[in-house]
């Protein structure tokens, strides 16, 4: 009779898990954009509130430009600012496949983060987001001691 309620268990998550009111742990920084998400994108929260889209997002690249592994993310400037225009945020890249040319930098994973890096206050579950007054070009993603630097786009990247 045990096996039974084991297997009625083990057949409860996977009903769950196919109706995605189960989902994996997102353990590193990559599970959190695995696949990315199409705008307004994952919902970003800071001091116990949702954030404003336009304030900070994380989307997919299009996908009729062949970039849907990047992860575009478009922080209100300066910090906290809700964007209405494009001078008014700064763009920053996800691109692990390495689609999109222009960047001040690359892709780094598996960082430290810089010693004079701060906490943002913005986070997406147990994801932090963190800047780093000496590094203007870059932001810091973390989640437990999963680092990753995404690199500035200036100007900001777009396709037709």
């Amino acid at each position: 009779m045990k096996p039974r309620r084991v297997v009625v268990a083990g057949l409860g998550l996977v009903l769950l898990s196919g109706c995605g009111l189960f989902s994996p742990p997102k353990d590193t920084v990559a599970d959190h954009f695995s696949p990315p998400l199409a705008y307004p994108g994952p919902a970003w929260e800071k001091d116990g509130r949702s954030i404003d889209p336009e304030e900070l997002n994380t989307v997919a690249g299009p996908d009729h430009c062949d970039w849907q592994s990047v992860v575009m993310m478009h922080l209100g400037w300066p910090l906290g600012t809700v964007s209405r225009t494009v001078e008014q945020s700064r763009q920053f890249i996800r691109d692990p496949d390495g689609s999109i040319e222009g960047l001040r930098g690359q892709l780094m994973t598996s960082v430290e983060l810089p010693t004079d890096a701060r906490d943002t206050g913005y986070h997406l579950d147990e994801l932090e987001l963190w800047l780093s007054p000496s590094e203007p070009d870059g932001v810091y993603l973390r989640i437990g001691n999963d680092v990753e630097r995404w690199p500035r786009a200036d100007p900001v990247v777009a396709c037709a």
